[in-house]
């Protein structure tokens, strides 16, 4: 819990890792003051703490930290539903403004411990999470006396259209999935009326359509975690056309997957903790203390609470299934150009 609020705060701050020649010495270290700050927002009934265990969650999170920025994730106040302004909005400001000013106001000091030169803050949000996003930065757009040090230098919205009473001026990016041919139309009006005219840079991202899922896709999805074998990924991907979610002959999955539910929560319960390990109980070369949600590192497993293990358990497959579907999930797709987009237009600022 974060000192003096009982909404809690998730926090991952860049390492950077050196190696000497020939591999013989390495060591880790905390980058002290990251080279910016990006504050996540996820969508209806997804946990903030599945930025980090989620398939795509995870792939943005390494990208990130891997451009030196630290990532902050707050909950929500109904985790399981959406974000709601009235219940949400003031906290977060507060949150964030406490989490500014306690950990980076010493990190980031100048020399002799001059005033702080903070690092660049971004936001992404993910449908509710991307309106949620919007209507902070329309607020700080607003009233930025009242936000700062709190104030976007970018923003990334994904898979959502920004309400009609919102107006910013900040640079922005908007992640639209090809399926979804409305929300596509809705944040081009938007951007036609709002960031024409003296207003920050802005760019649209449309993804590259339905996405095939191949034998070996778990495998390169999880090619950090030795659970996922080619062989558990080709099972799956057999699961997979034996109940009729993927064609069988070019991959590409038949139907919308959450209207798949049965189909779904059948496969991936071949492959949860429970199941795991009970074959690993069986075997004498398997440890069943080695099972762990697919992504999930011993040391992340230890700091999730029971409903959130439980959601890690679950969430690759039908996340996945999402992306290839391509028409309302979060997705990595374009995020490699939506940091880059960030570094070139966002500046640090002066405390």
């Amino acid at each position: 819990e974060f000192p003096g609020h009982s909404r809690e705060v998730l926090l991952l701050s860049p390492s950077l890792s050196v190696q000497g020649r020939g591999a013989s010495h390495s060591f880790e270290a905390m980058i002290k003051c990251p080279r910016g700050i990006l504050f996540m927002f996820h969508g209806c009934g997804r946990y903030a703490a599945s930025f980090f265990y989620s398939p795509q969650g995870r792939k943005m999170v390494e990208l990130a930290t891997e451009m030196g920025l630290g990532i902050v994730a707050f909950t929500k106040s109904e985790e399981l539903g959406c974000w709601n302004w009235a219940n949400d909005g003031d906290t977060v400001k507060k949150l964030a403004k406490k989490f500014i000013l306690s950990r980076l106001s010493k990190a980031c000091a100048g020399a002799n411990g001059s005033d702080a030169v903070y690092p660049p803050m971004y936001a992404f949000g993910a449908s509710s999470g991307g309106s949620f996003v919007g209507m902070l930065s329309s607020q700080m757009k607003q009233d930025p006396e009242d936000y700062a040090p709190f104030l976007f230098s970018a923003a990334n919205i994904q898979i959502m259209a920004p309400n009609e009473h919102d107006h910013w001026d900040i640079p922005t990016v908007f992640t639209t999935m090809s399926g979804d041919t409305q929300t596509s139309k809705r944040v081009q009006d938007w951007v036609n009326k709002e960031m024409q005219v003296d207003k920050g840079p802005y760019k649209i991202i449309t993804t590259s359509g339905r996405k095939p899922i191949h034998v070996d896709h778990f495998r390169k999805v999880f090619r950090d975690d030795l659970q996922m074998s080619d062989r558990i990924s080709g099972s799956i991907h057999q699961d997979l056309s034996t109940q009729g979610v993927i064609n069988s002959s070019t991959d590409e999955v038949i139907a919308n997957p959450r209207f798949e539910k049965d189909a779904v929560i059948t496969i991936w319960q071949k492959y949860d903790l429970l199941s795991r390990k009970e074959v690993a109980n069986d075997s004498k070369h398997l440890d069943a203390s080695d099972v762990h949600p697919f992504g999930v590192s011993k040391r992340l497993m230890r700091s999730l609470k029971k409903e959130e293990l439980d959601d890690a358990d679950s969430i690759w497959l039908i996340e996945e299934l999402n992306v290839a579907w391509d028409e309302h999930e979060i997705t990595a797709e374009g995020f490699e150009d939506v940091l880059d987009f960030f570094l070139e237009t966002g500046s640090a600022r002066l405390e």
